[in-house]
């Protein structure tokens, strides 16, 4: 039997996914926080279209960011490690471009 769709989400649960997602807590325990049905709440997170799953890398890709964007200002005023560690970034960044690139073209 198939499960039943997960109810739309509230703006409140959706910056809770947002939030949690940047903390790094994984889907199984977001759907635990916010008391949603875990297999109806991952079915949804699987679709990488779906409202949750926006929302949850939504707020890794802010994470992300901001801890970037820190190494680049520590960088930039002479901290050699957070300058090896934003360069490794660039590199990584450049070389995952190349690869979807030659997978899923231009």
């Amino acid at each position: 039997m198939a499960l039943l769709p997960l109810p739309a989400l509230t703006d409140d649960q959706i910056k809770t996914i947002e939030d949690l997602a940047a903390a790094s807590y994984s889907p199984e325990k977001i759907a635990l926080y916010l008391d949603l049905d875990k297999k109806q709440f991952l079915e949804s997170w699987y679709d990488k279209l779906s409202e949750a799953r926006t929302a949850y890398d939504k707020g890794q890709l802010e994470a992300e960011f901001l801890i970037n964007q820190k190494q680049l200002e520590l960088a930039k005023a002479g901290n050699i490690t957070a300058a090896q560690i934003a360069l490794k970034e660039i590199e990584k960044v450049k070389t995952d471009n190349i690869l979807n690139q030659v997978l899923f073209g231009a």
